[in-house]
């Protein structure tokens, strides 16, 4: 199975894919100096579970901030999980928005329409939480 962990820093989250439990998360804030090269290592860890023919994947999104080049990460991530829900992987994902922060909460509203495979649930993050 493909095990997955960065640790959170000031400008990035925490990312834990459990491959085991078909568990991804992703907590914190997020505005990496290179989100390229700091994004691709996920996508590349994603990659590598699902060639291990995984049957689920639950991701919990606990982002308190992400930046506009963050945010077409994201987007480029859950197109990522679409294509393989769509290919017959059980992909759900809970996203957590802060119930203050209406621009990320319209940002996850707009994502869970555009893409059809993915189950997406939003959830108000709690301030413990994150």
């Amino acid at each position: 199975m493909t095990d997955f962990h960065i640790d959170a820093t000031a400008r990035t989250p925490k990312i834990s894919l459990d491959g085991a439990a078909s568990t991804m998360l992703i907590a914190g804030e997020s505005y990496p100096e290179d989100v390229t090269i700091f994004y691709n290592q996920l996508t590349d860890a994603l990659n590598q579970h699902f060639a291990t023919s995984p049957e689920a994947l639950n991701v919990q999104i606990k982002l308190t901030y992400f930046n506009s080049s963050s945010a077409r990460a994201l987007m480029e991530l859950l197109d990522l999980l679409d294509e393989q829900a769509e290919g017959g992987i059980a992909v759900t994902v809970d996203w957590y928005c802060d119930p203050d922060d209406d621009i990320t909460r319209e940002f996850a509203e707009d994502i869970a329409a555009d893409i059809e495979a993915v189950t997406v649930t939003l959830h108000d993050l709690d301030a413990d939480e994150g």
